[in-house]
């Protein structure tokens, strides 16, 4: 209802005959009904926005967890992305260092490989000239025994030959009892046994050796051989 609806001219009132105050009143009624029907909307309007903050505030906060939530994850994400790369980089590093192995250890090879084929050159060639020895004495053992009756038995150690020689073999009854054993190392022979032992005379007679100790060097093993069979066909034989 609007508000010229209750105006009104007292000199009207006076001249018509009707009754204003109905009028009024009938109006302020329907004015109060207005009014209370626009308050009872405010209060369904008011309910309304309060249901929808509701709405929207949990919504807000369930958008505020998952933004929290989406925030966590994103920084573990980082996080993650942070130590896959520090991993890459371990392992680039990783594979840069075996590359400077692989080629330090192909190096090696290589230096190994040379010193192989040196060390197989000299061991052939250790073995060539082992061979000539072995030829040599085999060919000097059987002279002694074909023109002296002489047997000579070799036995090796690391850094040291060790020789036998057996005379008057042939004679079962002479055979293994008159022998000289001799050490040889560093070029040189040296007496370490004859049995029969020869007295201190008969011994300095061996022109064949350096000086007159138990442990003599040989100078000539030739020699040294004929002198000591001529000592025992001379003074240690049995007839």
């Amino acid at each position: 209802m609007a508000i010229e609806g209750l105006k009104c001219n007292v000199l009207d009132i006076f001249q018509n005959d009707y009754n204003i105050k109905d009028k009024w009143i009938s109006s302020c009624r329907e004015f109060r009904l207005r009014v209370d029907a626009r308050i009872e909307q405010g209060h369904l309007y008011e309910k309304d926005c309060s249901k929808k903050k509701s709405v929207y505030t949990d919504k807000m906060s369930e958008l505020q967890q998952e933004i929290s939530t989406t925030k966590s994850n994103i920084d573990s994400v980082i996080l993650q992305q942070k130590i896959m790369d520090k991993k890459i980089s371990n392992v680039i590093k990783l594979q840069e260092d075996l590359k400077d192995e692989l080629e330090k250890a192909k190096a090696r090879k290589e230096v190994l490989l040379l010193e192989m084929v040196d060390l197989q050159y000299e061991v052939e060639e250790r073995k060539k000239k082992k061979i000539l020895q072995w030829d040599a004495i085999k060919r000097a053992c059987n002279i002694y025994k074909v023109h002296l009756d002489v047997y000579i038995s070799l036995q090796e150690d690391e850094d040291c030959q060790f020789i036998k020689i057996s005379f008057f073999t042939n004679n079962e009854e002479t055979k293994n009892k008159y022998f000289v054993q001799l050490s040889y190392s560093d070029n040189h022979c040296t007496v370490e046994r004859i049995e029969p032992r020869i007295n201190k005379e008969h011994f300095n007679e061996l022109s064949s050796i350096k000086d007159s100790s138990e442990h003599s060097k040989v100078s000539d093993i030739t020699l040294f051989l004929c002198q000591v069979r001529s000592l025992f066909l001379k003074h240690y034989m049995k007839t």
